[in-house]
């Protein structure tokens, strides 16, 4: 393949702060756009359907981010893979790897349909109260019709990020973005659908995303380095290994703290209607902090990836510090706006006084962590960058099974500190994953490790 005639980038070699920075940008802003698609879900919910759509839409959301959670795992492990390939120079794998993570990523998503007829029981086991059941079961059911298209999109985008190419994501989410509001205010505001139409906006706006990046990656498979040939669709072992050795732990990892994020979100729910939509609110308002560590983690795993494969542990050391620097001044101004103007910003989701008068404590904790994900996101970042995938999960085990529930329990019901309790000791939590990450980046234990397939 000519070099020049390729999408993919070369991030061995160049100024890393600059490097780092164009490639996060474009991450940033697709995370941005992604925040937006799930905000404006919440801001017309609340504003057009009331609190109790607004806390089905919450209770929802995060059992469809336990799908999501999946999805992003197999996405990492072709992010990986891919990067480690690109950096060490072995291109002749690309097309079998993206060919294996497009079939895996597809049988992910039509496994994780049986969610469908399961929504009743799983949401019965989340305590959801009984007043607003069948809106929840309403939305999550409809969510899941396009799990194989919301797969697929993940599995694109990774692919892409690993070859060097963060602008084209961004694309796609642009337009799930674009779609997802204009249905938004038809379906909720205009005919009046409440979750449904937050659900049927949702799934649309995602699938148009999944749509374009497929139609992209066809029309340009030859600069990506692959075929679109069936039988480089065929899972094989020595492409699907790889794939599985970092996307499995990944997504064990994302259910681990998802999962621990839901026993929170029961025992919140079990405070009633109120709670619900505060905690809810207070975790897309957080999202704002995701903008900025997604896009580091992703974009330090990417630039680590090459580099780590590259033999150039230098420049794998200088990309976490920057990343770390780049969090750190974002998480200070978000801290600032959470601590100094609570009531503006809830405002902003809902009308009801009840739940804006919580608002205080529950921004509070949102500023523990907004900090805890400035320095985490880059440390996670060179886990998977360097392919310790394995170490990312037993990180997380730590962080989600044990202390997220062990502090949500001890500040909720030992101190009995009521919901906030428990959102408090959600946020504590992430200083695990800070401290375990941060050793292991400043021991060097990451230079031992071997390029992925060799």
């Amino acid at each position: 393949m000519n070099p020049s005639n390729t999408l993919i980038k070369d991030l061995t070699q160049g100024n890393i702060r600059k490097q780092l920075v164009h490639f996060v940008l474009p991450l940033m802003m697709a995370n941005a756009l992604q925040t937006a698609f799930n905000l404006v879900d919440m801001f017309f919910v609340g504003r057009y359907a009331g609190t109790q759509a607004l806390s089905a839409v919450s209770i929802g959301g995060q059992i469809t981010m336990l799908m999501f959670s999946l999805y992003l795992g197999l996405a990492t492990g072709a992010q990986i893979c891919v990067a480690q390939a690109v950096g060490s120079g072995n291109r002749g794998q690309l097309n079998g790897l993206v060919g294996n993570s497009i079939t895996i990523s597809v049988l992910v998503g039509l496994v994780t349909m049986i969610v469908i007829p399961l929504a009743g029981p799983i949401l019965t086991i989340m305590q959801t109260p009984a007043e607003i059941m069948g809106k929840t079961v309403l939305y999550l059911r409809i969510c899941c019709y396009a799990n194989i298209l919301i797969a697929l999109y993940n599995s694109i985008s990774g692919t892409m990020r690993g070859m060097g190419d963060s602008r084209h994501p961004m694309v796609f989410i642009v337009v799930a973005t674009v779609v997802n509001i204009v249905l938004d205010y038809l379906f909720i505001a205009v005919f009046k659908w409440g979750v449904a139409g937050a659900a049927w906006a949702t799934i649309i706006g995602q699938s148009s995303a999944a749509v374009v990046a497929i139609v992209f990656l066809y029309k340009k498979r030859k600069e990506f380095g692959f075929d679109f040939k069936m039988k480089s669709f065929r899972l094989e072992g020595r492409y699907s290994k790889p794939l599985f050795q970092i996307g499995v732990p990944v997504s064990a990892k994302a259910l681990f703290i998802n999962l621990s994020f839901l026993f929170v979100n029961a025992n919140i729910n079990h405070f009633g209607v109120v709670s619900i939509a505060a905690a809810g609110i207070a975790q897309k308002v957080l999202s704002v902090m995701n903008i900025v560590s997604n896009a580091l983690n992703d974009g330090t795993a990417s630039i680590v990836g090459q580099n780590f494969a590259a033999g150039k542990q230098e420049r794998v050391q200088k990309t976490v510090w920057t990343a770390a620097g780049i969090g750190l001044a974002f998480s200070f101004i978000l801290i600032a706006l959470f601590l100094l103007f609570p009531h503006q910003i809830f405002g902003i989701f809902t009308r009801d006084q009840e739940v804006i008068a919580v608002s205080r404590p529950y921004l509070a904790c949102c500023a523990i962590m907004a900090f805890t994900f400035a320095l985490m996101s880059p440390t996670i970042g060179l886990i998977n960058g360097v392919g310790n995938a394995a170490l990312n999960m037993v990180i997380a085990f730590a962080d989600g099974v044990a202390a997220r529930i062990i502090l949500s329990l001890i500040f909720g019901y030992g101190l009995e500190m009521g919901a906030v309790g428990f959102y408090l000791g959600n946020c504590l939590a992430g200083f695990v994953s800070v401290i375990w990450g941060g050793w292991y980046f400043l021991s060097g234990r990451w230079k031992k490790r071997k390029v992925l397939g060799n």
